[in-house]
């Protein structure tokens, strides 16, 4: 059977336990275990309705000395897991083989999201390294995704990135998967259906040698609400529900189905807002997000000046992570007023805010092996 995608049982591992119960939740934590990074802001996909459009226009980047001595600095400084994502494409920096390498070399978990177009480029070092790759894809055929994911310049990239799929297939270490985002033409920018292509895309990545397809719901700015789930025609959502349930027959003990956190909540038409009602994102304390342009509480806020926490392009991690603004940010960032979207991370914060008050009662939490630094 398809899975939801399980976040929240990750959260009674001991090392995590330990942290919140360590945490001093008014002051803040003295470190995050997860960092999200865009090693750079550009890309060399043009895909319409990128929500990284504004930020990909300015193509910044850490240079090359400080994406090194950053990945030395949140070593030292306890982080367990990093995630490259973006921003932009995180494989075009060109010491990103080397920060990756330190990064594995060095006990830092490393998860990659990539449109897969220079997975090529750090083949062994991926293989060897990242603990999952997860490929942007959308698609099932070529047609599909030159409309979808164009270059912005040169040749068109579908063959380029299913070769270069095949190729990490037959040497992994870790996992690999087939992203699937849903586009209609709700998604604006003249974007056409792919939903006929779901069921044929998850064959394609079994046959490719992944090991999960995820299908995922597409986000937008409206009803004035940042990252509302784009309200797509009960049609479209109906013809998605018929293929999402062929899904299930492809499972088997090395191929699984993920269905993301919010896709039922899409796939319904359920109305944007999510109430909240707690005034702190512990999330926030125990992962963050580090771009060229800054850091910021989450990647919900990329590139907004009010959730933007500091600049590690001009002090160390450890100084921006216990400095004033950081404190600052968080006491403005009040997910009940602020975050209204279906948030990713709502049901994690839920789960830690029981988990502090567990441990401040006194009462016995029950902890499982680690499995997954990836909270």
């Amino acid at each position: 059977m398809a899975q939801k995608m399980n976040i929240i049982t990750k959260l009674s591992q001991g090392f995590v336990l330990d942290k919140i119960k360590e945490t001093d939740w008014a002051a803040g934590s003295t470190n995050p275990l997860v960092v999200e990074l865009d090693a750079t802001e550009a890309c060399d996909l043009a895909c319409p309705g990128c929500v990284s459009e504004d930020l990909i226009a300015n193509k910044r980047r850490f240079s090359n000395d400080r994406l090194l001595s950053l990945g030395v600095e949140l070593q030292d400084y306890g982080v367990k897991a990093l995630i490259l994502i973006g921003g932009g494409e995180p494989l075009i920096h060109p010491v990103i083989g080397e920060f990756m390498r330190y990064l594995g070399e060095n006990d830092i978990h490393l998860g990659i999201t990539t449109n897969g177009t220079l997975i090529d480029r750090y083949l062994d070092i991926i293989a060897e390294f990242s603990k999952w790759t997860r490929i942007s894809m959308d698609a099932a055929t070529e047609e599909t995704f030159n409309r979808l994911r164009p270059p912005r310049s040169g040749a068109y990239k579908f063959h380029q990135v299913v070769n270069n799929m095949m190729k990490l297939a037959k040497i992994k270490k870790g996992k690999m998967g087939f992203s699937f985002l849903i586009r209609t033409e709700a998604d604006g920018f003249g974007i056409q259906s792919n939903i006929h292509e779901i069921y044929d895309s998850a064959l394609l990545a079994r046959d490719i040698g992944c090991d999960y397809f995820e299908v995922k719901p597409s986000y937008m700015y409206a009803g004035g609400i940042e990252h509302a789930l784009v309200v797509h025609s009960k049609e479209r959502m109906r013809a998605a529900r018929k293929e999402i349930s062929r899904l299930d027959a492809l499972v088997s003990d090395s191929f699984k189905i993920m269905k993301a956190i919010n896709l039922e909540e899409s796939l319904s038409g359920v109305k944007n807002a999510q109430a909240k009602d707690y005034h702190r994102c512990p999330v926030s304390e125990l992962r963050t997000l580090i771009c060229p342009s800054g850091v910021f509480i989450c990647p919900y806020w990329r590139g907004k000046e009010k959730f933007r926490i500091g600049d590690v392009n001009h002090i160390s991690f450890k100084e921006m992570w216990n400095g004033k603004r950081r404190r600052e940010v968080m006491a403005f960032a009040d997910p009940s007023k602020k975050c209204t979207f279906h948030c990713l991370r709502h049901e994690s914060n839920v789960e830690i805010l029981k988990l502090i008050k567990n441990f401040k009662d006194g009462k016995n939490v029950d902890i499982i092996d680690e499995y997954d630094r990836f909270i």
